[in-house]
């Protein structure tokens, strides 16, 4: 069977630091070929770029929202220059993850300036993106007409149909993991049953979104190998073989992040 790739997780959190080692080893045992590392902030930046050398993943850099109350002045200037130094290492993939949270109370202003100066920054690079939307896909959507994206990923989406098919329409995959487990995710679980093949991807976001499996074993932390869960739920959802899901997935990855290619093929 070809590997799993896990387009959307953070290796480089604290709450996998103990034990990272054999939750990677665990996830390569259960299929899993590759972890897309997305950034949190410019203070862990360095770290992505190292975990992903260290464990055979991929790595994206960018500035979530849920860190823009602790973006410093020069932080899009220093992306941008990271970036450009990142360019030549086949790990570095995009931008990421980067958006707007409509959930927790932020200073709206800035968070909103830090999307669309890394989607500018995405766009002056040819770059892909992975994208953060939590109860505000109208305002991404105003912003994605104004400046489209090359391609990505809508990290774990949760939108309504008209969402749904603007995004897709741009030309971005969305993205399932552990909320699609649950019997109670009516509405991801009928975008998941009826998205058309090419138009979706699987992801953890360990160490959160955890799965019913994991939530039923008492534990709020997602591991790599999670994937797995997520994967099977979804066959049985599209009616599909896991082998076909995987292989799909896989294909779908490296369309929204080209530069998979340069490690994977």
């Amino acid at each position: 069977m070809i590997g799993i790739i896990d387009t959307h997780c953070h290796l480089q959190s604290a709450r996998l630091a103990p034990d990272l080692d054999e939750l990677v080893a665990s996830a390569r045992k259960a299929g899993v070929e590759t972890n897309v590392i997305c950034a949190g902030s410019a203070a862990d930046w360095s770290r992505c770029i190292e975990i992903a050398h260290r464990f055979d993943c991929v790595y994206m850099l960018g500035i979530h929202p849920l860190a823009t109350p602790e973006m410093k002045e020069n932080d899009l200037a220093l992306l941008e220059a990271r970036v450009k130094e990142a360019l030549t290492d086949p790990r570095f993939i995009g931008i990421g993850e980067i958006g707007i949270d409509g959930l927790v109370p932020l200073d709206d202003e800035k968070q909103e300036y830090a999307f669309v100066e890394q989607l500018k920054i995405a766009r002056r690079h040819s770059l892909p993106v992975s994208v953060h939307v939590r109860k505000s896909a109208s305002r991404l959507i105003k912003y994605f007409r104004r400046i489209p994206p090359v391609s990505g990923v809508v990290h774990a989406f949760n939108g309504s149909e008209q969402e749904r098919d603007f995004f897709l329409k741009m030309g971005l995959k969305l993205g399932f993991g552990g909320a699609a487990t649950y019997d109670g995710s009516r509405r991801i679980r009928r975008h998941l049953a009826g998205i058309s093949t090419d138009a979706w991807v699987l992801e953890t976001d360990a160490p959160d979104m955890p799965s019913s499996q994991r939530r039923d074993a008492g534990s709020d932390r997602t591991e790599p190998a999670d994937i797995v869960e997520t994967a099977k739920i979804a066959a049985e959802l599209r009616g599909e073989t896991l082998e076909a899901v995987i292989s799909s997935t896989r294909r779908n990855a490296i369309a929204a992040f080209p530069r998979l290619r340069k490690t994977r093929i």
